[in-house]
């Protein structure tokens, strides 16, 4: 049996039963955290050109685009979903830089809602998604002389797959065939110094592509279209169509069933490519300790990790992808009490705020070879990052963080989940709606068709 073979048989044979209680509790909060993320997002000026161009096109109106409501095919309602939970930037991270629930959660809700699958179905298909995708990631995982490559649009694919074969209730043949189908055009990797030149466009937010991708191929699959044989095998297999120098097969399959990677899933306070969040913890914690007043500060300096340094230290921004990529930005915002969200992408503080201009021009990043090192030996799961910061009274105060806020080593409890939710959400929602949100998402094991939620989640 090859690789490809074992993983399918795994997908297939999978049951709702033998889930760990605690990882389908995490999932649940991982539900939440991603729709919320998709209402933040559907409320900024791309979210609403998102919605608008994927109701359109005049398809057969399967699921429905959140916050907005409207009914889209469901290739193209999976396309606007995935999109609109990544345009804040806010989404889960896996290994330090791989987001996979703003495929998976609209996925998961888009074909639950067209094929009315129960909560705990749609549950099963989302973890799965998760432990198949993030082994393919790890197998496929480059060696640091690759890392400036940005693979997880790439390998996401396979999370759409799954999601959408388990939900169809694919046979084996057929998913195998949405694997090679799928596989074989995956949205291509990009090298990170082109992704973060500026002016930064939409193609930094490729995973609705990616999402749409993997659910058209399984579409196609399930009416008998063949797929490339072995995608995950041999010389050829899907780590070398990704572009990776390397490749561990073993990873693959290693602890199907016995370990549940969904369960390091880091959790996002700030609209900001994870690589900055030690560092604003660490500014943060000055700050609001010391009382310090925004205007009084002469310098901020940043040791941290080099992608870091290398890919989020320009403080020249014209765009929301601009913003999300500077943690610059990210400081000015902290500075001047900015709620983390919409707020900080709004056109008047990304373009208009000069005060928040001013701040981000004083800070100052290097790279800390330590920090480096660390990140490496612990997969992304720490982003080492000391913070200085200098008045204009000479004083200066010193912080360090090593897991960032949100993290496993660090993590949220499930009411600031809740609490993130809750301020996304409030963007659109009233506070009655919100929490009949929260409390449908805890039972959503015991929900016997997933409309349930999706109708709650058709704006006002």
């Amino acid at each position: 049996m090859t690789y490809t073979e074992k993983v399918i048989n795994y997908i297939i044979n999978s049951k709702a039963e033998s889930l760990p209680r605690e990882v389908v509790e995490h999932t649940k909060i991982l539900i939440l955290d991603t729709i919320g993320c998709a209402i933040g997002g559907y409320c900024t000026k791309l979210g609403k050109q998102i919605a608008d161009f994927a109701t359109t096109f005049k398809g057969t109106a399967e699921a429905t685009v959140v916050a907005d409501g409207r009914k889209a095919s469901l290739p193209l309602t999976c396309w606007a979903n995935s999109s609109l939970a990544n345009i804040l930037d806010m989404d889960d991270v896996f290994a330090g830089t791989a987001h996979q629930a703003n495929c998976l959660i609209p996925t998961g809700l888009a074909v639950g809602e067209s094929r009315r699958s129960s909560g705990l179905e749609v549950i099963h298909s989302i973890i799965l998604g998760f432990e198949i995708g993030s082994r393919i990631g790890l197998y496929a995982w480059p060696s640091p002389a690759k890392a400036r490559t940005y693979f997880p649009s790439t390998w996401q694919v396979f999370d759409a797959v799954t999601v959408t074969g388990k939900l169809l209730g694919l046979n084996e043949r057929q998913l195998y065939d949405a694997f090679g189908l799928a596989g074989t055009v995956a949205p291509l990797p990009i090298d990170m110094q082109k992704f973060v030149e500026r002016p930064m466009g939409f193609s930094k937010n490729p995973f609705g592509w990616t999402t749409f991708t993997g659910v058209f191929w399984t579409l196609m699959a399930e009416k008998g279209i063949e797929g490339t044989a072995h995608i995950l095998d041999g010389e050829a297999g899907f780590w070398a169509i990704m572009g990776s120098d390397r490749c561990i097969f073993e990873k693959l399959v290693s602890d199907l069933g016995e370990k549940y990677y969904i369960l390091e899933t880091k959790f996002k306070p700030y609209p900001l490519c994870t690589w900055g969040h030690s560092s604003l913890d660490a500014f943060k914690k000055i700050i609001e300790e010391n009382k310090i007043n925004p205007f009084d500060i002469e310098l901020i300096k940043i040791k941290t990790i080099k992608r870091a340094v290398d890919f989020l230290s320009n403080p020249k921004i014209e765009t929301i992808f601009d913003a999300q990529f500077s943690l610059p930005h990210g400081i000015s915002m902290l500075a001047l009490s900015k709620k983390p969200g919409p707020e900080w992408m709004s056109e008047e503080n990304i373009i208009h705020n000069n005060e928040a201009k001013l701040i981000a021009n004083k800070v100052i990043m290097e790279v800390d070879p330590e920090a480096e090192k660390i990140f490496f030996e612990e997969r992304g799961l720490a982003i080492p990052s000391i913070v200085e910061v200098e008045t204009s009274k000479g004083k200066i105060y010193r912080e360090k963080v090593m897991y960032s806020k949100g993290s496993p080593n660090n993590p949220f409890s499930a009411e600031e989940i809740k609490e993130k939710f809750r301020i996304l959400a409030s963007s659109i929602y009233g506070d009655k709606k919100v929490l009949n949100i929260i409390e449908l998402v805890q039972s959503l094991d015991e929900l016997k068709d997933i409309s349930q939620l999706v109708n709650l989640l058709k704006g006002l």
